[in-house]
């Protein structure tokens, strides 16, 4: 018997279809396959610290970046206590001015003033374990505001505010969190000192020898220009919860009118014994519409009332020429440069000046 071979002709296009189509379903059998075995899971490392039950949220403030152990409190404080699964004792209470702390369920108030914050804290879970409510209580105590321990600043500052000081800290320090002084402060801030701070000189005289400012008690004045400008060691002391910084407001002379810069000047300590020209040379001098012969200064009468001035006149020519001494300034002078052609309004503008030196001087520019 002959086995007869047949050839079948099969076209090209088609059998390039078929092997697509089959690769095709091989591919989706090891994607099901692999699909079916179970997946390898990776164990979970464990957590660094243990899950603790939900409890009452206590809102963080500066006062709370200061660490318990640090922190001594006093009456008046206002603490947030924290019990852990106790969310009806857990909230912020208030220190009275006898220094007790009274919380719910416990018998009798805890004595809290003088103590640390994370000793208050072992002292309220001692209270409820003696009282029988909880035997291993996890308490954690937090300050939220303090009326003692607080710096005020007030005065020539760009912020003045009362906020919290926990211990010592730097003049320069302070007077960034108030943002910086305002163009009208003086060289001198009045430092006072409270409690704390006069102890604290005290205790610094007796061991370097040296008489402190507050030794003794009281207040003292300080450059704090000298600081801001050149960050002195000598005059960035130490503020003590307690203090209290008020920056003083500079002497000023106005020059207004027919000026090159018309507004306030500082009388610093370069400046003290200044001078009508002078004072003429810082503003850019006079313009070309000034009345060189009617140039004045309007001092307050110390003998009437606040807001009566007194006229100078400042004979502008004759003291170029050096024929006559140049006329002092006094704070709170205005130096008046009137225009041509402003003769009907110079009164009313001399009034209007009088009320900006007497009122305020928040709409001038200030320049030192």
């Amino acid at each position: 018997m002959v086995s007869e071979r047949v050839t079948v002709w099969v076209p090209r296009k088609f059998a390039k279809a078929c092997l697509l189509g089959l690769a095709a379903f091989l591919l989706a059998g090891l994607a099901m396959a692999e699909a079916q075995q179970p997946a390898k899971t990776t164990p979970a490392a464990p957590s660094a610290e243990p899950s603790k039950p939900e409890s009452t949220p206590v809102a963080p403030s500066e006062a709370q970046k200061i660490p318990a152990t640090d922190y001594t409190v006093s009456p008046e404080d206002l603490l947030d206590v924290l019990i852990m699964d106790v969310p009806e004792v857990s909230r912020t209470y208030r220190v009275s001015s006898n220094g007790f702390l009274t919380l719910p369920l416990l018998p009798e108030p805890i004595p809290a003033a003088g103590v640390t914050l994370d000793q208050l804290s072992h002292l309220i879970a001692t209270k409820f374990h003696d009282a029988g409510m909880l035997n291993n209580a996890q308490v954690s105590v937090s300050l939220k505001e303090t009326r003692l321990h607080t710096v005020l600043v007030s005065g020539e500052v760009r912020n003045p505010q009362s906020f919290p000081l926990l211990g010592p800290t730097r003049l320069i320090e302070v007077l960034v969190k108030v943002g910086g002084l305002n163009n009208s402060a003086g060289d001198d801030a009045i430092i006072s000192r409270g409690d704390m701070g006069a102890r604290a000189d005290v205790a610094e005289s007796a061991r370097s020898g040296a008489v402190n400012p507050s030794a003794k008690g009281g207040s003292f004045t300080l450059n704090i220009r000298k600081l801001v400008e050149t960050g002195d060691d000598d005059t960035n002391i130490y503020l003590y919860p307690g203090d209290r910084v008020t920056v003083q407001r500079a002497e000023l002379v106005y020059l207004l009118g027919a000026v090159a810069r018309p507004g306030g000047y500082v009388l610093n300590q370069s400046r003290q014994q200044i001078t009508a020209i002078k004072a003429l040379a810082l503003a850019g001098d006079v313009t070309s519409l000034a009345k060189r012969n009617k140039i004045m200064i309007m001092r307050r009468d110390l003998s009437g009332p606040p807001d009566k001035r007194v006229e100078i006149p400042v004979n502008y020519k004759a003291i170029l020429k050096g024929q006559i001494a140049d006329v002092r300034l006094m704070p709170d002078d205005i130096l008046f440069v009137p225009e041509s052609a402003m003769t009907k309004a110079l009164r009313t503008t001399a009034s209007a000046a009088v009320q900006v030196a007497t009122y305020g001087s928040s709409s001038l520019m200030i320049y030192r």
